[in-house]
């Protein structure tokens, strides 16, 4: 085994002791997760991420793209692909004149992808699908009954916390069909727990009402499935185009809730409620030019306003996601090290799943990126910047702005070569 083989498998085995540790970590704090299941997360890796999250049509030898399962049956015979990224996120909140800034971090997905023939490829890892991580507190006043406190009035301070998220273990399948086309599926199992807080206190004791706690605890262990296709081209020597397209079907989402509400009295209830997944539709397409630009855009449907939410379907709304993005490289065989360095662009729209009051959230990004390819080796190292607003429903009145620098190492390496006898 030589040397750089040795450096890839420790790497290989770090990132797989840190991915223990990954349904435990957080990467959101954002008051707006304390609705629905938290902040979704679109399953492309950083180099769909920093061109804006085109993903459909993404179809590359070099990255693992579980978007779209269609694209695994593109990789070498020969390769084997290990990938992880890790995540920093800077938020600034703004409602009138007040601002907080927070800052967190995460490993946010393990994958690896290898050839079962040449037409056929699997790939498996863990993904989350979503976050809640929000801590924030405000104080107001109540009429009393019939006490006097300041004139009349009682002040109490609510605080509401929330922590978790679900996370997606993987096993994805893709083959080609006839010598253009290619299908495949992700089975997914979905596991982890939704936790939020609310915390009522008085600031005197004086009046008929009592502070109290209420917590509600809800816990996933399910199943669900998304199904690809890709439809691959190329014309004449310079050009290549794919259309592609998924499809998730809506499906129960497992869940147990617990709740509890705390005061002079203390009361639990552990009920098995109904939550549903929606259906999920998505297309998209890249055009490539030399293997030098390649440009793309995609767009998402999911129709959450039909998918049950305890046991209701008016409590979600309908998410529409448009995303663009392009690359450069100058020249992928280049001599030079800057000829081969990959440089990306995109950005997206979408509007929230959440409804707050008879409104949603709308969110804009903007995305950059760049690959580093390591010298003698298909590895590459990519990083993302994503600079996003969510601005807010008209009844909650909070803007937020946010600015998350992401680090992915892509270990492409050579490993089904049988090695020859001297």
């Amino acid at each position: 085994m030589n040397r750089a083989r040795s450096i890839s498998i420790s790497a290989l085995l770090a990132a797989l002791l840190m991915a223990v540790s990954l349904p435990a970590q957080n990467n959101a704090n954002s008051p707006y997760t304390r609705f629905g299941y938290g902040q979704l997360q679109d399953q492309g890796f950083s180099v769909s991420r920093s061109m804006g999250d085109i993903a459909y049509g993404l179809r590359s030898k070099a990255t693992i793209n579980p978007a779209n399962p269609a694209s695994y049956s593109t990789i070498d015979s020969t390769s084997f692909l290990f990938e992880f990224g890790v995540s920093g996120l800077l938020s600034s909140f703004s409602s009138g004149n007040a601002t907080n800034n927070t800052f967190t971090g995460n490993l946010d997905y393990v994958a690896l992808q290898f050839p079962i023939t040449k037409w056929m490829g699997l790939s498996a890892g863990l993904i989350p699908f979503s976050f809640v991580g929000y801590n924030y507190s405000y104080n107001d006043s109540v009429k009393n009954a019939g006490g006097d406190t300041d004139h009349g009035y009682t002040r109490y301070g609510q605080t509401f916390y929330g922590r978790g998220g679900i996370s997606q273990v993987y096993l994805g399948l893709a083959f080609d069909i006839f010598d253009h086309l290619s299908i495949g599926a992700n089975a997914y199992y979905m596991f982890g727990g939704v936790n939020h807080y609310r915390t009522l206190s008085f600031e005197s004791t004086d009046i008929l009402a009592n502070s109290t706690i209420h917590s509600s605890e809800l816990y996933i262990s399910s199943f669900n499935a998304r199904f690809g296709l890709q439809y691959h081209e190329t014309v004449g020597d310079k050009h290549a185009f794919t259309i592609g397209a998924i499809y998730e079907f809506k499906s129960p989402l497992g869940g147990n809730l617990t709740e509890a509400t705390s005061g002079v009295d203390t009361v639990t209830t552990s009920s098995v409620q109904s939550f549903e997944l929606p259906d999920t539709y998505g297309g998209g397409f890249t055009y490539t030019y030399e293997d030098r630009i390649t440009v793309g855009a995609d767009a998402t449907y999911q129709g959450f306003s039909s998918a049950k939410y305890y046991g209701a379907t008016d409590s979600l709304s309908n998410r529409l996601k448009i995303s663009l993005g392009a690359e450069y490289v100058h020249d992928p065989r280049g001599n030079r090290y800057v000829d081969r360095m990959h440089w990306r662009i995109g950005a997206n729209y979408s509007n929230s799943y959440i409804r707050i009051g008879e409104s949603t959230t709308k969110e804009f990004a903007l995305t950059l990126g760049i690959g580093l390819p390591l010298r003698n080796s298909k590895t590459m190292i990519n990083v993302d910047l994503r600079y996003g607003n969510i601005m807010g429903a008209r009844q909650a009145m909070l803007d937020e702005q946010y600015f998350q620098l992401g680090l992915n190492v892509a270990l492409n390496e050579t490993w089904f070569v049988r090695s020859k006898v001297r």
